[in-house]
Order: structure tokens, then sequence, then C-alpha cells
């Protein structure tokens, strides 16, 4: 027995080292599990990358400088709609750590925690050993708006055909001592617009400069308007955006906030329109947009942009035609040199991702269950267009776009968004409100 035994073992290595040494004539000698091992050593390569990821941090108390234990921290992934990854609770010195095989360090993640129910923010970025160090800074709440100030402003007033658009920009300014964030429930940002103006879109620039469409509340009187955006110490960007009828070729500005403005700048395009006014001095043709362009200076709260605007308007461009959709086709790699082992081994590595990403994206496919294709296409749009926002605001961080052509793009793709917004349902901005904006 034991030479039998012995027998078919010898017998049995000289078959498998005759096979090995028969190769190809010209061909290097390669076997069906060669390409089956490299995929597991990417497979966990891959794996072992994401488990070196990790998230450590620490929330701080911005009014008491304190640190803020027990709170909830979630791990958001910004692009497909806010996505929960992770979740983690701070010690009694307010830190916090998040250690999973699911975080990716070459990915984007913003660290969020809700305190007083108020949102705040704060970008993950992974250093070269996949170790990322967040701080949170959140702040108790207060009702006065007196440390509320407009440190500087723009609008800008285009005349095209019938119709006339108008475009305040604000920066305003917090200035609290102890810091505190400014929220009120008859609203925290107010203003005032012009008789004829029509109905005001109004959005928050929040972390890295994302755009957040706000909720516009109408006030008691008419032409008075609000919105609820939390407003934190320090810069927030606001931008108010309505039109009016133009078809007269006069148009009267009249608008007002109930905040000081150090300063203020108004571009009129076309420039040939005749701009009369008692606060706003002409300073001659803007280089940059070639507008007309004024300046007012320390005006007191509640002060109206008073300027009386009459000419001739730039003739509306015709529509561009309608041009069909991209077809995208998926072609398959070939897969018939792989061998059946490594076919039935990719498919099995296959279904698992599919389940695992199908275990993810459930929640938002019930969500979106019942949707019409119309609604679908619109919602596509609105992504399509926030993500064109955030890649333009990278280029401009990294100065690969110059600043007069940063803010006019961003301003084109702001408009595109709210426009979009506007021909969808009430549920399709209160849903894209809901999952960017900061509550």
């Amino acid at each position: 027995m034991r030479r039998q035994e012995g027998g078919s073992s010898v017998e049995h290595r000289s078959a498998v080292k005759g096979q090995q040494a028969v190769p190809d004539k010209g061909k290097p000698m390669r076997t069906v599990a060669t390409p089956f091992i490299g995929l597991l050593i990417c497979v966990f390569y891959s794996v072992a990358g994401f488990a070196q990821a990790q998230i450590q941090g620490r929330v701080i108390n911005g009014t008491s400088q304190q640190p803020v234990p027990g709170q909830v921290v979630q791990l958001l992934l910004p692009r497909g709609g806010m996505q929960v990854v992770a979740t983690a609770t701070t010690d009694a010195e307010g830190r916090f750590a998040i250690d999973q095989a699911e975080i990716d360090p070459n990915t984007f993640y913003l660290a969020q925690a809700v305190y007083n129910d108020v949102s705040y923010h704060a970008p993950v970025q992974f250093d070269s050993s996949g170790v990322a160090n967040v701080g949170i800074t959140v702040y108790e709440s207060g009702a006065a708006d007196s440390a509320l100030r407009i440190k500087s402003a723009r609008i800008l007033v285009h005349a095209e055909g019938r119709k006339i658009r108008v475009q305040e920009m604000y920066a305003l300014e917090n200035a609290s001592s102890p810091a505190r964030v400014y929220t009120n429930s008859a609203g925290t940002f107010r203003f005032w617009l012009a008789a004829g103006a029509g109905e005001p879109s109004v959005t928050a620039t929040g972390l890295m400069n994302m755009p957040l469409p706000q909720i516009v509340t109408p006030g008691k009187v008419t032409g008075e308007y609000s919105i609820q955006y939390p407003l934190k110490p320090g810069i927030t960007g606001l931008m108010v955006s309505y039109e009016a009828d133009y078809s007269a070729a006069k148009f009267v500005l009249a608008d007002r906030i109930p905040y000081p403005i150090r300063h203020m700048e108004l571009f009129v395009s076309p420039p040939t329109l005749t701009v009369d006014s008692s606060i706003f001095k002409s300073v001659g043709q803007d280089a940059e947009t070639g507008s007309a362009k004024l300046e007012a200076s320390n005006l007191e709260p509640g002060t109206a942009f008073e300027a009386s605007l009459a000419g001739e308007a730039v003739a509306s461009p015709s529509p561009a035609p309608a041009q069909g959709e991209d077809e995208i086709k998926t072609l398959p790699n070939p897969m018939t040199r792989l061998g059946v082992p490594l076919c039935v081994a990719f498919l099995l590595f296959l279904f698992w991702a599919l389940a695992v990403r199908l275990g993810k994206e459930l929640p938002r496919l019930k969500e979106q269950r019942g949707t019409s294709p119309q609604q679908k296409k619109l919602e596509a749009k609105v992504e399509e267009l926030f993500n064109s926002i955030a890649d333009l605001d990278q280029l401009f961080a990294e100065g690969k776009v110059i600043e007069g052509r940063y803010w006019r793009e961003r301003l084109e793709l702001k408009a595109q968004l709210i426009a979009t917004l506007k021909k969808g349902p009430p549920s399709l901005r209160e849903s894209y409100v809901s999952r960017h904006t900061p509550r």
C-alpha cells in the first residue's frame, strides 16, 4: 500500500510537471490560474486599501469653547444625494473616530454634526497614509439680529427682450460675540422687492461654495419675503433672483433689506441703459463684464436701492434646436481566454458586488418608486447642474479659472439650476432642499 501510494504520488507529480513543462511554441508558459490569481490580488489590495482609511476628529462648541460630548457625527457622500456612509458618537472630550472598510481615501466625504437642529459640515481630507483629521465647530443659537450686517453686495440688472433679470448677491456677516448662529422662526434673512417683481428665488452658499436653494416664504405685506436658513458666525453668501416686465422699456429698482450695508455695486447691462439714482454714483464701465457700474456705500438698515432704468434692451436669443440625447452603449469585455474557473469566480464576485450595491441603493430606489419619467429627467438635470457647480468651484480653488470667468459661469449655472427646479413639481424642490440644505 505504501509503495502504491508513493507510486501514485510520483505519477501524479510527473503528470503535473509534464503538463506545465509543455508551453506553446513561441509563447511564454501560462496557465488558466494566472489571470484568476491576478484578479484576486487586485481585489484583496483594493480591500486592504479601503481598510487603511481612518477618520478621526473633534467637535467643539464655538460659543463656549468647550468640547461637545455625546454628539452624533455622520459621514456623508455628497455626490448621489448626501448618502450617510458611517456614523460615530463623540466621547467626553468631544472626540470621534470612524474606521470602516467601505471608506475609500480617494473619495471626497463630508462630516456632519446636527446641533440644536442646525447642521454643521466639515470636509474630510485624507493624507498619504489614508488618515483624515476633522474638526467641527458648532454654536449655540440666538434670535437677536443686531450683529447682522452686509459686508458687500452686488446687484446685476440685465434687460433682455421684454424681461429684465435682477440678481442680488450679499455677503452677510454675523459678528455676534460670543459667537452664535442666528435662527428665528419669523425668518432669518428678510427682504422686500419693488412693485412688479416676479416670484423670487433665493440661494445660500454652503460649505465649499455649494449652492443651496432655499424655500422662500411670502410675508404679510406685498413684496415681503424671508427664508429660514441659519446664519452662522462669519460670512454667509446669499443670492436673490427674480424677473420683472420690461415691455415698456422702463424699470424701477427699489428693493431693500433690514441690515446695514457697508458697500454695494450695481451692474447694468446693456450699458446703453440710462440710470437715474440718488444713492448710486456712476464709476464708468466695468472692464470685465462690459456693464455700466455704479456704487454706493454705508447704507442704513432699510434703505431702498433706488434706481430708475430706461432704454432699449438687447434682443432675446433664438431658441436652440432640440438635440437628441447621446446614446450610451456598454460593450462587454471578451472573457473567452480566461477560462471557466475565472469566469465563475468573476461572476460570483460580480453578484456579490451587485448585492452590496443593491442593499445600499434599495432605500433610494423605494423612494423613487412611482416617480414619473419627466420628474426623473428633471432630477437628473438638477444633479448634473449641482455637480457642474461643484467642479467649477474646485477648478477655481485650484487657480485654473480666473475670477471673472468663474463668477460669470457660476451665475449662469445657478440660473439654470433655479429654472430647472421651477419646471418640476414642488416635491422636486423640497427633495433637493432637504438633501442639500443644512437644517
